[in-house]
């Protein structure tokens, strides 16, 4: 049930964000009637606040997706993006709704806690710019890429150490590449996570990890990777292959 409300959330999240907004903006004026109009927005508004963090925290809480979407037209398998992220997007949108029907703009704009309401807001657009656009990992025929609105990070297949990446931590957030060629890693823009590391939040550490691996150490499929028939040859090498601490397994 979680993993569908979760699927559903994704597939709409610009649609739902697009709402959250335009809600937030009228619970914002809201705030500004008269009694008792204006008690009934902010109670309003908290458990919108309230009903985000809850589908937030429930995101985490079923198993990460042992599975890529298969985009042929781009030649990628892909991740799925994160429902958690257009969650807290949302809980960020009304909390900042909450803030602004409460206070005073001229407070705001002359007061000497100017830098309280800008970091609410660089949150907001950080937070909706991460959910509308979503991020994933994307494994190409030419390497990995992950995209956000922040960057990018391209590693080709050669830039990879053989053997690796090994299996992180199976709540693990972020996979450690490494690199036998480094030099041949591209990065542009600001990456909060540099070089080395892959966030891998909406996909099963153990099985992005393999299947990185699997390419690193099996060239000859690479030119593949995009197409349904390899997806399937992918999933039955992954099954048939040692899994777990004892195979690859981060110490």
């Amino acid at each position: 049930m979680l993993a569908a409300i979760s699927a559903v959330t994704v597939r709409y999240r610009r649609p739902i964000l697009t709402v959250a907004l335009v809600l937030a903006v009228v619970l914002a004026v809201g705030r500004r009637l008269p009694y008792p109009l204006n008690s009934i927005m902010s109670t309003a508004t908290l458990l919108a606040v309230l009903l985000a963090l809850s589908l937030a925290i429930l995101a985490l809480l079923p198993p990460r997706p042992t599975a890529f979407l298969v985009k042929p037209e781009s030649r990628a398998f892909a991740t799925e993006p994160s429902a958690f992220q257009v969650y807290l997007a949302a809980a960020f949108i009304f909390s900042a709704s909450q803030w602004l029907g409460t206070t005073d703009l001229g407070e705001i704009v002359g007061g000497p806690f100017l830098v309280l309401p800008i970091l609410l807001l660089v949150g907001v657009g950080v937070n909706v710019a991460g959910g509308w656009r979503g991020f994933s990992v994307e494994l190409r025929p030419d390497g990995v890429r992950q995209r956000d609105f922040t960057g990018s990070l391209m590693v080709p297949w050669e830039a990879l150490a053989p053997g690796r990446p090994f299996q992180p931590a199976v709540r693990a957030s972020t996979l450690a590449l490494a690199y036998a060629q480094p030099d041949l890693v591209r990065r542009r823009g600001i990456l909060p996570l540099g070089r080395r590391r892959l966030r891998i939040d909406n996909v099963h550490p153990w099985f992005i990890a393999d299947t990185i691996r699997h390419y690193v150490d099996h060239p000859q499929h690479r030119a593949a990777i995009g197409e349904p028939a390899e997806y399937q040859r992918l999933w039955h090498a992954l099954m048939s292959a040692p899994t777990g601490p004892g195979h690859g397994h981060a110490s």
